[in-house]
C-alpha cells in the first residue's frame, strides 16, 4: 500500500522551501513576480527569482519519480532536482556575496535545502528499493 504522496516528509520539505524562498525574493525584490524579477537590473532580483524557479520544480519532479515504474526517467528526474538543490545553494551563495541583508534567511533557505537534500537520498533509496522487489 502506496503511502499519500503529500504525506511524505521529502513533499513537505520541498513545499517548506518554496514557502520560504518566495518570501526571500518578495523582501529582496519588494514584492515583484518572477517575470518581473527576471527583467529587473538587479541581479539580486534574478538571482531570489531563480532560486524560486528552481523551487517550483521540486514538488512536481518528486510526484514524476515517485509515480513513475520507468528507471531511466525516474534517475534523470532524481538528478534533475539534485541539481535544483545545487543551485539554490549557490544562488544563496551569491546574495550573500553580493550583500543582501536577509542573512538570516538566506541561512534558513540553505538550512532547509540541506535537510531536504537529506530526506530526499533516504526517500530515493527506500523507493528505488520498493520499486525493484
Amino acid at each position: 500500500m502506496e503511502s499519500d504522496f503529500t504525506q511524505l516528509k521529502v513533499y513537505r520539505k520541498a513545499q517548506e522551501i518554496f514557502k520560504v524562498s518566495r518570501a526571500i525574493a518578495c523582501i529582496i525584490s519588494d514584492n515583484k513576480n518572477i517575470m518581473e524579477m527576471s527583467i529587473s537590473n538587479n541581479y539580486n532580483h534574478h538571482f531570489a527569482g531563480e532560486i524560486v524557479s528552481d523551487s517550483l520544480r521540486l514538488v512536481p519532479s518528486l510526484a514524476v519519480v515517485q509515480n513513475t515504474s520507468n528507471y531511466n526517467l525516474r534517475l534523470k528526474r532524481a538528478n534533475n532536482i539534485r541539481k535544483a538543490a545545487r543551485r539554490m545553494l549557490i544562488k544563496c551563495r551569491k546574495l550573500e556575496f553580493n550583500g543582501v541583508k536577509e542573512t538570516e534567511f538566506l541561512n534558513l533557505l540553505k538550512s532547509e535545502i540541506q535537510q531536504f537534500e537529506n530526506l530526499f537520498a533516504d526517500w530515493l533509496n527506500n523507493l528505488h528499493y520498493k520499486k525493484d522487489e
